[in-house]
């Protein structure tokens, strides 16, 4: 995980004091390049604007731009940031039903109505938020405009943190007193009259049944669908894509970048402990996708959905995972899964059967009403725990 915004991950943050999980404010530089429709790596210009997160420093002015041409660039994106904020606020998105209160507008329809320029949407806040959900700028587009509304209305103003010791920490603690048993491929869940039954390749290859009280499928709702045949139809429709992340060395598509901008020092010339520097993350976008480029403080890169692709000689680890997206109908499909069956939002496919039941639960960052992040996963465990009568030691009376 790069980072997590507070005012968002309120429940991450509870969790990892808890845990004592240490973590500590983290500034972030985002440089924007825009790029052609088939950008090429020895044409890559400079960047377009450069911005520090919650304004924590004036940031640098790209050598590659006029001081004019910058300054009226700036000012452009100022008061549109300034605009979409002020609307994020006070403008809701239009809901379908007046008696439930669901926003069900898409984001692209959002904007629009708020009339942000389009030049403004496409070279910065597509690739920014494209850059936290990992998918194209289409598919965010059909995003409910609730989802990134109630992120920029939670992160509003808000610090950027990361773990001070790296995420493996927090995996040692969480995997404390579990039975891991890794290189296994599940098969099937099938509910029965008492507990559920789950078939699964075991590592040598055999085909295996074990029998559980329940389960929770922490998966995205692709593989849920394939293993739990009640929910196949309908979890098939929520939208996913596959997006690629890349651990390397291989600074040159980012050159031009680098060289076109001045230290990223909080303060110029002054000497800052390893932990409160600024890091860059440089954010490369045509008209379709967006790349970003996460400088480490160890001379290493991470390239999430790469436009231009490391050399293969310089990649150190890559991975390859199912992203899940959003649309206004999916958002109602997995509402359903979490409510009461007779819910006037809940289609008639779904009014039948809500996570628990048949000693089947669901978890994961798609599961609950908002943007497909770490949060999520938080809280729809916790609702599984509160749901089997566990106590959740970090959670606080609201």
């Amino acid at each position: 995980m790069r980072a997590f915004a507070g005012g968002f991950y309120r429940h991450l943050i509870r969790m990892y004091d808890y845990l004592g999980v240490n973590y500590h404010a983290q500034p972030f530089l985002f440089s924007f390049t825009s790029l052609p429709r088939h950008p090429q790596r020895e044409t890559i210009p400079g960047p377009r604007m450069i911005y520090a997160s919650n304004f924590h420093q004036i940031p640098p002015i790209p050598r590659t731009q006029d001081l004019v041409q910058w300054m009226l660039e700036a000012a452009f994106a100022l008061l549109c940031y300034f605009w979409f904020s002020i609307c994020v606020f006070l403008v809701p998105p239009v809901a379908e039903d007046v008696g439930t209160g669901s926003p069900v507008e898409s984001l692209d329809a959002y904007l629009r109505r708020i009339r942000l320029p389009r030049s403004y949407v496409s070279s910065y806040l597509l690739p920014l938020i494209s850059s936290v959900c990992t998918c194209s700028h289409e598919e965010l587009l059909q995003f409910p405009a609730s989802d990134v509304r109630d992120y920029k209305r939670r992160t509003h103003q808000q610090q950027h943190y990361v773990v001070s010791a790296g995420v493996r920490v927090v995996e040692e603690k969480l995997l404390q007193g579990l039975d891991v048993r890794l290189g296994v491929e599940l098969m099937s869940v099938s509910p029965q009259a008492a507990g559920v039954d789950i078939q699964y390749y075991a590592p040598d290859g055999r085909t295996q049944s074990e029998h559980f009280d329940l389960v929770v499928l922490a998966v995205s709702p692709d593989i849920a669908a394939s293993l739990f045949p009640r929910l196949n139809k309908p979890l098939s429709t929520i939208p996913t894509t596959t997006v690629e992340t890349v651990a390397h060395t291989d600074e040159s598509s980012i050159k031009p970048i680098q060289q076109a901008t001045v230290s990223s020092s909080l303060w110029p010339g002054k000497s800052l402990p390893t932990q409160t520097r600024t890091q860059r993350i440089h954010i490369l976008s045509t008209q379709l996708t967006t790349e970003s480029v996460h400088e480490q403080p160890n001379s290493i890169f991470v390239t999430t959905n790469p436009i231009f692709h490391p050399e293969p000689a310089k990649v150190i680890r890559s991975a390859r995972f199912t992203r899940v997206l959003r649309s206004p109908h999916s958002r109602m499909l997995v509402n359903s899964l979490f409510r009461n069956s007779n819910s006037k939002e809940s289609p008639d496919s779904l009014r039948t059967w809500r996570s628990g039941d048949d000693g089947v639960y669901l978890a994961g960052g798609w599961c609950w009403d908002g943007m497909v992040l770490l949060e999520g996963c938080i809280v729809s465990a916790m609702r599984i725990a509160a749901d089997l009568g566990v106590r959740i030691p970090w959670q606080m009376q609201e």
